[in-house]
Parts: C-alpha cells; structure tokens; sequence
C-alpha cells in the first residue's frame, strides 16, 4: 500500500511528466519534463523519501517546499549515500520543484560491478523459461535491446530510423547472417537492429494480425511482434536465473553482454577501441560513449 509521503510525491511528480514526446519535439523544454514511466516512477520514490525527511522535523507534508530543506536533504544523506543515488535525488528534486541544487559527492565510494552473463549462463537461464520468454530473451541477448523494446521492434521500410542522427556507415560489422530492424528506444532514437536471420523468421511466426494494444509499467504499446517484454519478462528473466544459477543479474545484463561481444570482436577485426566503442554505443542506442562504457565492467 502506498504511504501517505508516495501519494504526495506521485502528484507532484505527475506535473512535469509527459509520456510519448521526443526530445527534438519539446526542444529545450524537455530539461524540465519526465517523458519515462520508469523514471517517473523512480522520481517519485525520491520525492517521497524527500518528504519522509521533511517529516521528522514536523514539517507539513503539503508543503510549502523550500529549497533550504532540499540542500540540507541532500548534504546529509551525501555522507551514507553512494553517488549514483544521491544524484539521482538531487536530480528529482530539480526536476519536480524546478530548482537547481547543489551537486555533492558522496561519503560512500561507489562499487562497480560486472553484470555480463556468459553464453553457457544464458542457456542454462533459457532451459528454464517457456518458449514465449525464451524467444524475447534470446532476441535481447543476440541485439543488446532493452527489456522493453520488443514492444517496439518494427520492419525496416515500415520505421525508419531516425535521420538527423550522425550514424556510422560500419554499425553491424563483423556481423553475418541478420536482418537489418528498427527500433524505437528511449527518447524516441529510432535505430537500426540487426537481428540474427534464422531468429527474425522465427519471431515473424508470431506477428499480430492486427493492432493489439500491450501494457507494460502502466504505458500502452501496439507492437508488431507477439512478444513478452518489459515488466513481465524481467521478473521471469529473474526467477529463472536464480533457479538456474543460485543468483540474478538482471535481464538488464544481457544488454551488457552484447557490449562485451562486441567490442571484443570489433577490436580483434583492428578497429581502435575508440572506434570500437562508439560503434556499440550506437548498435545499443546511446549517442554518449560514456553511457555504454559502464556496461563494459567485467565479472570477478
């Protein structure tokens, strides 16, 4: 049941949220708005704990909301927070309350860890899923998607990807034997997915014969595919890995698996590793190295 403080912060967050927009649409007004349903949810989790502080100092939930108290949330909760959590907060908050606080480093030293899967993990992880679950993660594995985009998958001619994007003419390469999809990802990036022949024959079996709407994390889609994604085959993906190996790490490592391969053979084909790096940047959907770079820590 949602507490009293979850309430609050989702009707706060809800007024900079707009699903279904781009970047390029809203111009410069997308710094100030939410256009993910998971980061909407994310945000209001951060609200809530904003206003669950505020609380202990007696202070109305209803507000008003001042930006001191926001400062001195975030200053404290600095020394027993990890970086990526405090950021995350601070950037909630800018967002919900149209502020801009102060960037703090944490007290807690951040601790990378690798969340590739190997070949052998994922087969062992494939065995105990049905064939439906195991046709969506074989796909997110083999492509590097995201859990929720094969809600979004499409046909080349029927979407094509975005053109003001600077693309590289050798995505792909190393690559045999696929077809050449599209995607729509975060942000509304339309990009182009290569997709193993013998695995795109397959999924074709399983088109829709006409537009079906999907939910996944409250948001409608109208995919082309018949195939499981988002929220519910994550928590399969999960159940199956712990049964299969005592341990999960997300359906999200599949993704990291994918940058991994690559660049391994991009970098044995000679490319720099650069180069390497900004082509699987660009295979996975991200124009910033910086991001796939975090994918690239390997497992103890």
């Amino acid at each position: 049941m949602a507490t009293k403080f979850q309430r609050i912060a989702q009707k706060l967050v809800r007024k900079t949220t707009l699903h279904g927009v781009t970047k390029r649409e809203m111009g410069d007004a997308h710094r100030g708005i939410v256009r993910s349903v998971q980061t909407a949810i994310d945000y209001q989790n951060c609200v809530a704990n904003f206003l669950s502080f505020r609380a202990a100092g007696s202070v109305p939930a209803e507000g008003p909301y001042l930006r001191a108290e926001m400062d001195d949330f975030l200053f404290l909760n600095s020394m027993i927070w990890q970086q990526k959590t405090l950021d995350q907060h601070r950037q909630a908050l800018n967002k919900t309350f149209s502020v801009e606080l102060p960037r703090y480093r944490a007290g807690i030293a951040t601790r990378l860890r690798g969340r590739a899967y190997t070949e052998d993990e994922v087969e062992r992880i494939l065995a105990e899923l049905s064939e439906r679950h195991a046709r969506s993660v074989r796909l997110i594995y083999a492509t590097g998607m995201r859990a929720f985009e094969p809600l979004r998958l499409n046909d080349l001619d029927c979407l094509p990807v975005s053109p003001e994007r600077p693309w590289r003419s050798d995505l792909f390469v190393g690559l045999t034997d696929f077809v050449i999809c599209s995607c729509s990802g975060k942000g509304g990036l339309i990009r182009p997915i290569a997709v193993p022949t013998a695995l795109y024959h397959e999924i074709g079996e399983h088109r829709f014969a006409k537009p079906t709407i999907v939910w996944d994390r409250r948001k409608p889609f109208t995919p082309i595919f018949d195939l499981t994604a988002g929220q519910a085959l994550s928590t399969a993906f999960t159940r199956a890995s712990v049964k299969a190996l005592g341990f999960s790490l997300g359906i999200h490592g599949l993704r990291h698996s994918f940058v991994q391969r690559r660049l391994a053979q991009l970098e044995k084909l000679g490319f720099s590793y650069r180069d390497a790096l900004e082509i699987c940047a660009q295979e996975v959907g991200h124009f910033r190295t910086e991001i796939t770079l975090q994918y690239t820590t390997l497992r103890n």
